[in-house]
């Protein structure tokens, strides 16, 4: 919001080029006063499959960059600090989640896993992510089972191949997203510098208003495919990690480790 306002004001555009991110406080543009205090976990929670999704994805990278914002007191190495326990927790949880498997109850498991992907499909954007998840789990399965040093055995050509594809094919989705959120945020800045024309060549406060609730439209959905493509990113890198720990978990015997 503070952002629209900015780019539709010449003035407040004026302030935040000499205060900066001083110009855009609560006496200044009468945003921040609106929403005191909103939970960026909440939010990010919120608009991607809410606490449904906490034992599967943990918190988003983007609400803890929000949350900690710019802390002098989290640096890169406490960034990788709370990535690391949050890898470690849903490493844990997907263990559990496979123990009956590995148990050999194979039905019960299907169903449980069954019963809550149709749960956390109902979320928003639960689709989306129970496929992105799911996509992540068998790539990182199939790269284990061809690996040489899963420590399984030596893999059959197939299972090698596979392996080294599914590899391949990691990295290729990884690379996408983060192609597609480039271009997403390459875009919605066009998208900003034309609105402002638009809104500053406005002669009545009626057109200016159209403008402004079009820009808004505009900039609501394009903003919600960078935080997409940023979270399919996240995802994609932090699920890779819980999928290595639980894999090579050296605490159990080599059986479990396939088994999983």
């Amino acid at each position: 919001a503070e952002a629209y306002q900015v780019l539709s004001d010449p003035e407040l555009r004026k302030k935040y080029d000499v205060d900066g991110k001083e110009g855009l406080s609560p006496d200044r543009t009468g945003v921040n006063s609106i929403v005191p205090g909103v939970d960026p976990a909440l939010l990010f929670a919120f608009l991607f499959g809410s606490d449904k999704f906490g034992d599967y994805l943990g918190r988003l990278a983007m609400a803890t960059s929000a949350l900690v914002g710019d802390s002098k007191k989290i640096g890169p190495v406490e960034a990788r600090t709370l990535q690391k326990r949050r890898v470690t927790r849903l490493a844990i949880k997907l263990a559990e989640r496979l123990e009956m498997w590995v148990k050999e109850d194979y039905d019960g498991a299907k169903a449980i896993w069954a019963s809550a992907a149709t749960d956390l499909s109902q979320a928003s954007y639960g689709t989306e992510l129970v496929r992105t998840i799911g996509k992540i789990y068998s790539l990182s399965a199939h790269q284990f089972l061809g690996s040489l040093d899963s420590g399984i055995g030596m893999p059959s050509i197939a299972k090698w191949a596979k392996g080294h594809a599914a590899s391949m094919e990691r990295q290729g989705e990884t690379s996408k997203a983060k192609r597609d959120g480039l271009v997403a945020g390459m875009k919605m800045v066009t998208m900003q510098q034309t609105a402002a024309k638009d809104i500053a060549a406005a002669t009545t406060d009626e057109e200016r208003k159209a403008k402004m609730d079009e820009m808004e439209e505009k900039m609501t959905t394009g903003m919600l495919g960078v935080m997409w493509t940023t979270t399919v990113v996240d995802i994609t890198t932090t699920l890779h990690e819980v999928a290595q720990m639980v894999l090579f978990d050296q605490s159990v015997d080599r059986d479990t480790r396939k088994r999983r």
